[in-house]
């Protein structure tokens, strides 16, 4: 929008004109003097028709070409009035001034240092010939490094660099302007810097982005876990760690990681299964949050188990809407950003196996809902209460001392320093990683009281981390 008065007073009176709700403002001068965030919710049509109306009166900007500013200096005598004439010229070409400075010399003139920003680059020399009637004018040469000109198009820079690192659509890019900017006004309202917030926001995104291809470096290990059944286990830079039961023909995978990274571990898989393709396998998921879920649609000749609650968020993200994960204000813009960034696309439902019957939507307790067998290995399937996710789930072979924790336990010893650097940014972007915090230390005080009822050394597997080998027992 022009950095005009009464210019979000116009584009509310178009949101009224078509009965449109305001949900959502967020504006920033110190950000941007010109992005304002402004969510709507309405029916189809009169989305479209609020949209029109503020196309016409110039205030959406979906394209992410960054406007052009023209750094000049102006040689103005010293005298009452005489920078006016110089303001009727920017009005008139409809130019914003994203930085000024001046200073008498001797008071016989002034050096006016003005930073003009120019949306349409065909009016320049119209508007520095005019001017240069007046009085002397340079075009000094621009400076990169002095942000202060520029902060007026903070948002299209970002979005620009964001849209080169991952190749994304522009409906995308503007998605992840959007969401950042919903990250920030919520972190800001609880006192953070806005600097800080970016820098995690790219700090997220550049992690992600710089550990692909041949710098996709994970931990591999293989374990024995019976005389027929083999566990190997994947520790990516970042995302869920991926494991994997093999028993003769068949494998069945305990969560996926990030997609971005689907490509370097089909990679991994084929190196490690001989004729992967042809084998058979299943997948089983802990929880339905993106970075444990990244290879679903992917593999798609495998099924996928998983619970009733697991099957409805991902049934939800398939139709494009709000998951449990995304229902917390907090939780939402990361959630989304996670998606863009690793070019998340939900599994077909179809290929959902249901594991558990008429498990109470709500209840408190980690409470066992079915037994998987593979191979020589059973696993028992319990649902925890949704303190970190809702259909959390977590498996167990109480007779190989052996468990799948997914997020309800994390090893955040076992991780290393990237990883672990990371980890720390959920956290602070989403304020907790938890949706219920009291539920999740309760989940993990079960956990441990399943270990306990079971002596001996067991192989904890958490969702991120190294594997932990802990002696539990009475």
């Amino acid at each position: 929008m022009p950095d005009k008065p009464g210019a979000f007073m116009r584009a509310v009176k178009a949101i009224s004109k078509h009965n449109g709700n305001i949900i959502r403002v967020s504006f920033n001068k110190a950000v941007d003097f010109h992005t304002l965030f402004v969510e709507v919710r309405a029916d189809d049509d009169a989305l479209e028709r609020i949209s029109e109306e503020l196309l016409t009166l110039g205030y959406l900007k979906n394209e992410l070409s960054v406007s052009k500013v023209v750094v000049v200096n102006i040689k103005i005598d010293d005298g009452p009035g005489r920078l006016y004439p110089v303001l009727k010229i920017l009005d008139r070409y409809d130019i914003n001034i994203s930085y000024m400075n001046s200073i008498e010399h001797g008071g016989t003139y002034q050096n006016f240092k003005m930073g003009l920003l120019i949306e349409d680059p065909r009016i320049v020399k119209n508007v520095l010939d005019d001017i240069s009637e007046l009085y002397p004018i340079d075009i000094m040469d621009y400076n990169e490094g002095e942000s202060n000109l520029d902060n007026t198009i903070f948002y299209i820079r970002m979005g620009n660099e964001i849209q080169r690192m991952f190749d994304l659509s522009k409906e995308r890019t503007m998605e992840f302007i959007r969401e950042s900017n919903r990250i920030l006004q919520l972190l800001q309202d609880r006192g953070e810097d806005p600097n800080k917030v970016f820098e995690h926001v790219h700090h997220l995104a550049k992690f992600m982005a710089e550990h692909r291809g041949d710098r996709f470096h994970p931990d591999i290990s293989v374990k024995d876990i019976t005389k027929n059944t083999k566990l190997h286990i994947i520790e990516p830079p970042c995302g869920s760690n991926t494991y994997i039961l093999e028993n003769g023909n068949e494998l069945m995978f305990i969560d996926t990681g990030f997609a971005i990274y689907a490509d370097e571990m089909m990679l991994i898989f084929k190196s490690i299964f001989n004729d992967f393709d042809k084998r058979k396998k299943k997948i089983m998921i802990t929880h339905a949050d993106v970075d444990h879920c990244g290879l679903l649609s992917v593999m798609n000749d495998a099924d996928i188990l998983l619970n009733e609650k697991s099957a409805e968020g991902l049934l939800k993200q398939y139709n494009h809407l709000a998951d449990r994960r995304e229902e917390s204000i907090f939780c939402l813009g990361y959630s989304r950003l996670s998606m863009i960034f690793s070019d998340y696309v939900p599994p077909d439902p179809s290929r959902f196996r249901i594991m558990g019957k008429d498990v109470p939507d709500d209840h408190e307790d980690l409470i066992k809902i079915d037994t998987v067998v593979f191979g020589d290995i059973s696993l028992d399937v319990y649902e925890g209460s949704g303190g970190h996710l809702h259909g959390e789930m977590i498996f167990m072979s109480a007779e190989q001392r052996l468990m799948f924790t997914g997020d309800i336990y994390v090893n955040t010893g076992g991780l290393t320093k990237g990883r672990d650097e990371f980890n720390a940014l959920a956290p602070y972007l989403m304020t907790s990683v938890n949706v219920n915090s009291e539920r999740a230390r309760r989940m993990r005080s079960e956990i441990t009281e399943l270990l306990r009822q079971n002596d001996g050394m067991w192989m904890i597997c958490g969702g991120h981390g190294a594997v932990e080998m802990r002696r539990a027992g009475i």
